[in-house]
């Protein structure tokens, strides 16, 4: 039983967008799926979207004799909240990570407007493989100002004095412009991605553990200048993409897609096996979390290319077989 209906995925926002259109366009249809959809959305969206001689789309439009295409529905598509919905949303309301974006007393008023709905799980029942043990902690008061502190000068481009524990001990006394916080769930950690203002190289990162920040504040003073996202991460790129093939077994090329939809990728789908093939880039950093991430899919999933990337994948089962025997 599916928790949360596609009403709230993105695609069904784009199908409720497009819905509320009487007259639509090929082209029309395709650039909303593009723009608000994700890299691989125009390959497998767009074809469930306008109607197909074989009857796979989701009979949610007719063609008129213009060429164009109409909505059969009249009505613009309901957001109904189940209570199993509601049971989701009480739970998550009880994710420690939730402090960093949530006052108390924010979160004491959700929990007032779902009083009575019991938490569909609690923290103890997910066992997550491949995690480290030691996480930050996310419940720290230091360590939630800290994240809405950095949060608010990513927002607003503000530069950040800050006080930070690096390598063997060292306190460093650092200036730097926040532009990304991101998750690793391999470590159960957040880092920052900074740019340092004095630099000689414009795109030089550097990467801040959030757990290692011992002070910061927030400056007055605003970046002005550009900050080329793409470009500070080409250095950390991987050179060749991993290839992989993905079966539709146990729903495996759903899951895929919602594992890696961060990922950059480029995906082709046999419409005759239903299998798709698809090339992820990565962060150089990150390779081993990324294999785990793979293997966890088990014989629905191929790692294809690159040849000493699919060679650390045998290995590592090669190990586990060991370990069960």
């Amino acid at each position: 039983m599916k928790l949360f209906h596609e009403i709230y995925g993105a695609y069904f926002r784009i199908v409720g967008q497009l819905l509320g259109h009487r007259k639509l366009t090929k082209k029309h249809v395709r650039s909303t799926v593009w723009q608000e959809g994700f890299s691989e959305s125009v390959v497998y969206l767009e074809p469930k979207i306008l109607p197909q001689n074989d009857n796979s789309d989701y009979g949610l439009l007719h063609q008129n004799d213009d060429g164009t295409f109409s909505p059969v529905t009249k009505h613009k598509p309901l957001h109904p909240i189940t209570l199993l919905q509601k049971r989701w949303l009480r739970t998550k309301l009880d994710d420690p990570r939730m402090g960093l974006f949530l006052s108390d007393e924010e979160r004491d008023a959700l929990r007032a407007q779902l009083s009575g709905t019991e938490p569909l799980y609690t923290s103890d029942t997910l066992l997550y493989p491949d995690q480290f043990a030691d996480g930050d902690d996310f419940e720290g008061r230091r360590y939630q100002q800290h994240f809405r502190e950095i949060l608010t000068a990513v927002r607003n481009r503000e530069y950040l004095d800050v006080s930070y524990r690096g390598g063997k001990g060292r306190n460093l006394r650092l200036k730097v412009i926040p532009f990304r916080i991101e998750y690793s769930e391999k470590n159960d950690r957040f880092r920052v991605y900074c740019i340092l203002p004095h630099s000689r190289k414009a795109d030089q990162v550097m990467i801040l553990n959030l757990a290692n920040i011992l002070s910061l504040n927030r400056l007055s003073e605003r970046y002005s200048g550009k900050i080329d996202a793409e470009q500070c991460f080409a250095k950390r790129r991987c050179q060749e993409p991993v290839t992989v093939r993905v079966k539709p077994e146990r729903n495996a090329v759903e899951r895929f897609m919602m594992e890696f939809a961060s990922y950059e990728k480029r995906t082709e789908r046999d419409t005759d096996s239903e299998t798709i093939t698809v090339k992820l880039w990565y962060d150089q950093q990150d390779e081993t979390e990324l294999l785990i991430r793979l293997l966890s899919f088990g014989p629905v999933l191929e790692i294809l290319a690159p040849a000493d990337f699919r060679a650390k994948a045998a290995e590592r089962i090669r190990k586990q077989c060991e370990l069960l025997r």
